[in-house]
């Protein structure tokens, strides 16, 4: 068991990809508005937090699925706040600017596309606990299919946590990307489904 940071800035959270507006947030944010299916969800993410030690050792992912506004980053940055606290190397990103960083050696010198491939390595592919966003939005699949293949085996392999959120289904995620994906996700990934109004509605509605 690594020993706690005495306090989680702000500022790294926000290297690490976590929107400004989740850095302070707890579980105990998460408003559940009263449905059974949310407080469920809560409570599972609430046990996951309280046995996170165990949860990397034995490599236990989970993939949030749900529409727009229904809490799936709000939920992942607040298990990567804990993960931060508790020493793990941790980033955020979306599927699209992971691509990108991916594809940035393409063309490149050997040397450049050796400083690029480590790079890739230190900040997203091989760090303890990745957040993955927006699968399913990217805009070219077919680059898109081997890259995620890449990335998921890899992580897999080297026995890292990955949080997977997107609002496609694994039905759809199976026929974009290839059983072969939806094998990794069901192998170290846990499926959460949220289903809610969106939050950021009900926000603007009792404005």
């Amino acid at each position: 068991m690594r020993p706690l940071r005495s306090e989680v800035s702000k500022d790294s959270l926000i290297m690490m990809g976590v929107p400004k507006k989740f850095c302070s947030k707890t579980i105990k944010d998460f408003d559940t508005f009263g449905k059974k299916s949310l407080k469920q969800i809560k409570t599972f993410v609430q046990d996951y937090l309280n046995d996170l030690d165990t949860n990397v050792e034995e490599n236990n992912g989970i993939c949030f699925i749900g529409s727009n506004g229904v809490g799936k980053s709000f939920l992942s940055c607040i298990i990567l706040k804990e993960m931060y606290r508790h020493r793990y190397s941790c980033r955020r990103v979306t599927f699209s600017a992971y691509i990108s960083a991916y594809t940035e050696s393409w063309g490149a010198s050997k040397d450049e596309r050796d400083v690029i491939e480590q790079d890739l390595l230190d900040k997203y592919k091989g760090v303890e606990f990745l957040v993955l966003e927006e699968i399913g939005k990217e805009i070219d699949s077919k680059i898109a299919k081997p890259i995620l293949e890449d990335l998921l085996r890899y992580r897999e392999e080297h026995g890292l946590v990955t949080i997977i959120c997107s609002n496609i289904t694994p039905k759809v995620i199976e026929e974009v990307y290839g059983a072969s994906i939806v094998s990794i996700i069901k192998g170290c990934m846990t499926p959460i489904k949220i289903v809610s109004k969106d939050k950021r509605e009900e926000v603007y509605n009792n404005d």
